[in-house]
């Protein structure tokens, strides 16, 4: 017997997409924390890998790669299609 779905397995839309805003703002936070510190010190690795990480989770919750070339990494709006996701 498999497990049995619930309402909480399905993101919504108008959620998924304030998950994506906060997540850019908190990019932004972490890429201008980086900046002002020097590429050997461990705080400066320790914030890349919390950025790697925010991406991945990103990119799950977008169900797309992201585009660095983008404005919000081309995540934002989401596709109209989203709402049948499973």
């Amino acid at each position: 017997m498999g497990r049995r779905k619930s309402r909480y397995d399905r993101l919504l839309v108008s959620d998924a997409e304030a998950i994506l805003r906060d997540a850019l703002r908190l990019r932004a936070t972490l890429l201008a924390a980086k900046v002002n510190l020097t590429a050997s010190g461990a705080l400066y690795w320790h914030l890349s890998g919390l950025t790697d990480r925010l991406h991945a989770v990103m990119e799950v919750i977008a169900e797309k790669e992201l585009d660095f070339r983008a404005a919000g990494l081309g995540l934002l709006p989401l596709p109209e299609d989203y709402s049948s996701r499973k």
